[in-house]
């Protein structure tokens, strides 16, 4: 069984270790979550045992992409992310984070979306979001052949398939102008859901339905094109030769 934070909490106050919680992507929706429903578990600060975490105010938060924050339990631990050089030729040097010069306009932009939803607005979202990851959960289940995995209680829905290649599902969705991202180990696609999704959520569930039908009812060999064949390949290679691909990859990405 997976451990819950509030195991990962007592074991690092047994041992004196740090927990640093990621929460980039659930940061401005879990806090709202708990006001709403009762299944969501402790995560934050309120667990002893848990020293920092990370939120992405650019995500859930709607700020200007760019913008996110590392949280400590005290001024003592966040004094191990300082870098402060008192010999520097140019005089006494500190800075409280590895990034250089940064905008101060990103800045502004964060702290002006945040005043402008307020909590009753993320709430409001996070309601809407919650609702959306409700019925979208509720739907796959119904569906032939698709098994949602574990128990989604935010905003995150991934599912798998016994029977089939559930990477063709997904291309097929693509070319629907839906974008599932996929997932692997194991091989499985998940939904992000946002705002954009809560009026549109049955239109969602339809093409999720034809596309999952198309591929029961022909089965056959992996198409050669899509992500099907390329997460197939990656999953049956050890992990050095994929990471050379992905160097190349990025090589590609960044010439100029």
């Amino acid at each position: 069984m997976k451990p819950q934070s509030k195991d990962l909490s007592l074991i690092a106050e047994k041992h004196n270790v740090g927990l640093h919680v990621d929460c980039c992507l659930g940061g401005f929706v879990l806090p709202f979550a708990r006001k709403l429903r009762k299944n969501i578990p402790k995560f934050d600060f309120e667990l002893p045992g848990v020293t920092s975490m990370s939120c992405d105010t650019h995500k859930y938060g709607y700020a200007s992409k760019g913008t996110s924050v590392v949280l400590y339990r005290s001024k003592e631990f966040r004094h191990f992310q300082y870098f402060a050089y008192p010999d520097w030729t140019g005089g006494l040097y500190v800075t409280p984070t590895v990034a250089g010069s940064r905008p101060g306009g990103l800045s502004a932009a964060c702290w002006a979306a945040m005043m402008r939803l307020g909590e009753q607005g993320y709430l409001e979202a996070v309601e809407k979001i919650i609702s959306t990851t409700e019925r979208l959960c509720a739907g796959v289940k119904e569906i032939p052949g698709l098994r949602v995995i574990g128990e989604p209680v935010a905003m995150i829905v991934a599912f798998d398939s016994p029977e089939f290649n559930i990477y063709q599902v997904s291309d097929l969705m693509s070319k629907k102008g839906y974008g599932l991202s996929p997932c692997q180990n194991p091989p499985c696609v998940h939904i992000c859901v946002t705002l954009r999704h809560a009026d549109h959520i049955e239109d969602v569930l339809k093409a999720l339905r034809e596309c999952t039908a198309t591929v029961r009812d022909n089965p056959g060999p992996a198409p050669k094109d899509g992500t099907a064949p390329i997460y197939g390949m990656a999953s049956s290679l050890p992990g050095g030769p994929v990471k050379d691909l992905l160097r190349a990859y990025t090589d590609v990405v960044l010439k100029v």
